[in-house]
């Protein structure tokens, strides 16, 4: 089977595939024949829109993308060689952070609302060592001359000449997972290029005629280096398919290796010719047969907790091709009534435009516990039907008290004895609540800041 790029974009909570990550038909022909900046710009308008996850929920999906195959639930760590394990799904991993493998405050992005998925973007987004990534903080990449720290995975420290871009340290990983982090930093400059880069070490500076590629010289010489000499493994594989079964877009450049040279390398300039040898094949000719391009068949649409009183809406993007008429939908089975859409009927141009149509799904709640229901697409020339699993959890309506690390209904010193062993990386006989985050300022690594914000709390003084 063919490896494709994929256009999934159900944006949710949390949206899940069944089945095997695949391309359907036709979506990857977007981009070939394009070349330079047209080229980055279809890639963009492929992969943006995608499912924004909680940056509260990530070790619950960590759970899934970073788990060693073949070991008792240990901890992927790119960062380091010291051993760590889940526990149950959802519980944080004592000693790590959930790190931004691209620095957030090169954009400055934050999960408030204000339109900055890269903040919880899973593509990026890796459970770490705890001390690691504080030597790391917010670093360029590069490749070290004398190091400050050396975990023999994980070196931060003065740039050979030529690197760094000014930056006084660069942080270097083992050369295992450097064409990981090249892909990386690939992937986060092409789905986000909209957003106001911090022109420090690695961007173009505004003036410059192709700014539009982003990184400068030094930088993308280095991130092409590595992608060369680190190919995709199946660890790069496996995860990238793992995201999207959670987030519902896939990194391009996974699933092509070949794809950065088109905009940054050797085929700069080049029309994009997926048969160059790499790992993508699409159809040549698009299948004229009307189809769903999205949702699939054994999409899971998943709300969630959702609070009793309250009611959640989810926007799932219906994408099709050749469609011959409108889609008409039906909610039905189990605990359909909890749930709405407003309408039956989709007009089949707009499902084939573009960027599909969002079609708005509504879950109020009217009691406790798990409800299911079905989304049924038929008609519009498809062979049969499409259906979409959607699930929900209602709960009690509580507020959660920030900072109770220990769960115990107060947050006291107590829990600040536990955040600060969590960042001296002592061990403890406390399990931290599914619905607490030690992450308090929400910065994506734990250090002082964090016991400051709580003793702030404690205090009352926000």
């Amino acid at each position: 089977m063919n490896r494709k790029f994929t256009t999934l974009t159900v944006l949710a909570m949390v949206v899940t595939l069944t089945a095997v990550a695949s391309v359907p038909a036709g979506y990857y022909n977007s981009i070939v024949g394009k070349s330079g900046k047209d080229l980055k710009d279809a890639i963009h308008t492929l992969i943006a829109p995608h499912t924004a996850l909680s940056y509260n929920a990530l070790w619950r999906y960590f759970y899934e993308t970073d788990m060693k195959p073949n070991t008792n639930k240990q901890v992927w760590d790119m960062y380091s060689n010291n051993e760590y394990f889940f526990t149950t799904q959802g519980a944080s991993v004592s000693g790590m952070n959930k790190e931004h493998s691209f620095p957030k405050s090169w954009w400055g992005g934050h999960d408030n609302g204000d339109g900055y998925d890269a903040y919880s973007d899973l593509h990026h987004l890796v459970p770490s060592d705890g001390p690691a990534n504080t030597a790391k903080s917010n670093w360029p990449l590069g490749e070290v001359y004398s190091a400050s720290f050396n975990n023999e995975v994980s070196k931060v420290g003065q740039p050979i000449t030529g690197q760094g871009g000014g930056a006084s340290k660069v942080f270097e990983p083992d050369d295992e997972y450097k064409g990981d982090f090249a892909r990386m930093y690939f992937y986060v400059a092409t789905i986000y290029q909209e957003y106001d880069w911090d022109n420090r070490y690695l961007w173009m500076i505004d003036y410059y005629e192709d700014n539009w590629k982003v990184f400068n010289n030094w930088s993308v010489n280095l991130l092409l280096k590595w992608a060369r000499e680190d190919p995709v493994s199946e660890k790069e594989i496996n995860r990238n398919d793992a995201v999207f079964r959670r987030q519902n877009n896939r990194n391009p450049f996974i699933d092509d290796s070949e794809l950065c040279e088109y905009i940054w390398g050797n085929r700069a300039g080049q029309a994009y010719d997926p048969t160059h040898g790499g790992e993508i094949n699409p159809d040549p000719e698009p299948d004229p047969e009307p189809r769903l391009i999205t949702p699939t068949q054994g999409t899971l649409l998943d709300f969630g907790d959702v609070k009793l009183g309250d009611s959640s809406t989810l926007t799932l993007y219906v994408k099709g091709a050749d469609l011959t008429g409108n889609l008409t939908l039906q909610l039905y089975r189990y605990d359909y009534k909890m749930f709405s859409i407003p309408t039956t009927s989709l007009d089949y141009t707009e499902v084939c435009a573009e960027t599909g149509y969002p079609l708005e799904v509504t879950y109020t709640p009217t009691a406790l516990g798990d409800h299911r229901a079905k989304l049924l697409f038929l008609n519009g020339g498809l062979v049969g039907s499409v259906g979409v699993d959607i699930q929900a959890h209602c709960v009690e309506n509580t507020e959660v008290l920030i900072g109770d690390l220990n769960g115990d209904g107060t947050v006291d010193v107590s829990d600040v004895n536990i955040l600060i062993n969590i960042i001296l990386n002592k061990p403890q006989n406390v399990e931290i609540p599914e619905d607490q985050d030690p992450d308090i300022t929400g910065e994506g690594y734990i250090d002082v800041s964090d016991v400051n914000m709580l003793i702030n709390i404690i205090l009352n003084k926000i």
